[in-house]
């Protein structure tokens, strides 16, 4: 009976042992920063951050399979906020070491100030990625040399996710210099990733004058993004493809500002990855800089096997001096149904001063005009399947109408602007956060309610057959109800589930 009992007790020991452990910082907390719980966590464990500013706290995790989630909503976010250098010399959050650190998750927090001295490569990062897969989700990157910096030369098999984020004035600059002096980026990926995706993110205000995304990945899909350099933005290339690879860009929206730093958009830097296969679909590029511009530049002579461009919307200001390809010209060069028009203003875009690109009634240029791009090498379809709205909500499904696919990045509707009604004062949802069970009032009769997470995947869908309270369950995340209402769509900005 003893011997059994014991046995009992290290089963139980060993199970407790295996448990993840969730730890919560917050000032209100056991904890209050992040660094406190370091030597804490183990191996799968979640840390929720509640909302407030933690300033001047800089980690170095030291294990894998961690989850860190951002409690803050509003304007009282979770936010990582340094001032000055940070001692660590690499970042906000740093996971150095592979097979010790993989598999970070990072969701609703914001990075704000990552910077480090010039002795220390002056590439400070809001991220510093070192190890094996990296997943982000619903984050903020701001006043940082970087906002993610990924890679490690011993690594050649990360995959990296980043979805639903936003890049604002990120990059090197000098002290006390408000315009630009440096080349870090809002996102580098080094040659240690296998495959990166990035989805429904928004850069925007870039300073100093590097890329808003520069990869080096063997395979990168570049999704449904909004690449923005207009206003106060001197950054380089939009997209930088460093070494090659695989490289599927479908259903942006890139824009050269004014006075980007050397006038091109997409960089074709040499072919030195394993596949050399590069395809940009479906999207709309504006240019705003008036002089000389080039959309592609191309620097390898030979190497690349694909080099495709079909149904694009190449549009620029007025007097500007547009080259479609500099360097290089692939001898593999694919081109098919593109727009390319000297005034971007007289194309029937919907509202260009708020970086509304969806096609109106007169955009007939681009309507109906398209052609089917196929498929990739790897059998990828390249029929765009989503639009951005806005990278605080779920990608909008583009659905073909009248059986021709539209030149850029949205497909025509009949309607104007892509953007949802929010929910009216009358709905009321209620408790958001929520420790799982949450309720929605008011709702009309008929109405159809759609529960979304931050992939864009439907998690939930009901048809509600009266207007009482009705009730609902959901796993811990960050989700977005929409409500279709007597053909409206109604959605809230954010749903939080503890």
């Amino acid at each position: 009976m003893m011997k059994n009992f014991i046995l009992l007790i290290l089963c139980l020991l060993l199970y407790m042992k295996n448990f993840a452990t969730i730890w919560n910082v917050g000032a209100t907390q056991t904890y209050t920063l992040p660094s406190q719980v370091r030597l804490l966590v183990q191996d799968g464990d979640t840390i929720y951050i509640d909302g407030g500013i933690y300033a001047n706290d800089a980690t170095k995790w030291v294990k894998k399979n961690l989850k860190f989630i951002g409690l803050g909503t509003g304007l009282n976010r979770t936010i990582l906020q340094y001032t000055g250098d940070i001692p660590n010399g690499k970042g906000i959050f740093v996971f150095e070491t592979a097979g010790t650190c993989d598999n970070a998750y990072l969701e609703n927090i914001v990075f704000d100030g990552a910077q480090v001295s010039d002795a220390n490569g002056a590439n400070g990062a809001g991220i510093r990625y070192q190890a094996n897969n990296l997943t982000v989700n619903n984050c903020k990157f701001m006043n940082c040399q970087n906002g993610i910096l990924e890679g490690n030369g011993a690594v050649t098999t990360s995959n990296v996710t980043i979805q639903n984020s936003e890049f604002y004035n990120n990059g090197y600059q000098v002290q006390n210099d408000p315009n630009y002096s440096g080349y870090e980026h809002n996102i580098y990926i080094s040659a240690s990733t296998d495959t990166l995706l990035v989805e429904n993110n928004y850069f925007h205000h870039p300073r100093g004058q590097a890329n808003s995304l520069k990869t080096r990945a063997q395979r990168a899909y570049i999704l449904y993004n909004l690449i923005d350099e207009e206003a106060t933005g001197y950054g380089s290339w939009e997209i930088d493809i460093a070494q090659g690879g695989l490289n599927i860009v479908i259903g942006n929206t890139i824009i050269q500002g004014s006075a980007g730093a050397n006038h091109g958009i997409i960089g074709y830097d040499a072919a030195t990855n394993i596949f050399e296969d590069f395809y940009f679909v479906n999207n709309t590029v504006i240019n705003k800089f008036v002089g000389n511009i080039k959309y592609f530049n191309t620097v390898p002579a030979t190497g690349i096997n694909t080099y495709k461009i079909w149904n694009n919307i190449f549009a620029s200001v007025t007097g500007a001096s547009n080259a479609m390809f500099t360097g290089n010209i692939p001898g593999v060069l694919d081109t098919s149904h593109n727009i390319n028009i000297n005034n971007y203003l007289t194309l029937g875009f919907t509202n260009p001063a708020i970086n509304d690109y969806t096609l109106t009634a007169t955009s007939t240029l681009a309507i109906d005009q398209g052609t089917n791009a196929g498929t990739t090498n790897t059998a990828y379809s390249l029929t765009p399947i989503n639009m951005y709205q806005a990278f605080t909500s779920p990608l909008l499904p583009r659905t073909i109408i009248g059986g021709t696919i539209d030149i850029g990045a949205y497909e025509y509707s009949g309607s104007s602007g892509v953007t949802d009604h929010f929910l009216p004062e009358k709905i009321i949802l209620f408790p958001n956060p929520s420790h799982g069970s949450f309720t929605i009032r008011n709702i009309v009769a008929g109405s159809e309610v759609r529960i979304i997470n931050l992939l864009g995947e439907v998690v939930y869908t009901e048809k509600i057959s009266d207007n009482q309270e009705n009730s609902f369950n959901l796993c811990p995340g960050i989700y977005f109800v929409h409500i279709i209402e007597q053909k409206r769509n109604l959605t809230n900005n954010k749903l939080i589930i503890q």
